[in-house]
């Protein structure tokens, strides 16, 4: 069993904007630690935030399903190409091989968690 407190957690930036902080990744995964690898089941929690008026790269993962959880702030995702109006509280999907990027239009942080799942291909 392992807490960890996301203030704990040395941030980075990734997806060009997002400051993001992994707070647990997948078990035996290169280059995490003990405490953060400690998934078994699904392979990461993150929280992430966006400042206002930015917005997160394009992109997809190969073999990775993804919820996005919503947890303060407002604006827009682009899902395979469709735009999507995301507030807190929301959960979003995002199937494997998705295209998926988040838009912060607004003046305050957006912030969401990710959970990360391997898939079998």
């Amino acid at each position: 069993m392992v807490i960890r407190n996301w203030r704990d957690v040395t941030p980075v930036v990734g997806h060009d904007t997002k400051i993001i902080w992994s707070i647990f990744r997948a078990k035996g995964r290169e280059g995490v630690g003990e405490k953060e690898g400690v998934l078994e089941g699904f392979s990461g929690l993150t929280v992430h935030r966006l400042q206002g008026g930015l917005e997160g790269d394009y992109h997809e993962h190969e073999a990775t399903e993804q919820v996005y959880y919503f947890l303060s702030g407002k604006g827009r995702m682009k899902v395979d190409g469709e735009m999507y109006e995301v507030r807190e509280g929301d959960a979003v999907h995002i199937p494997p091989r998705v295209k998926h990027q988040i838009f912060n239009d607004g003046d305050d942080w957006i912030e969401h968690l990710i959970i990360s799942a391997q898939v079998e291909e």
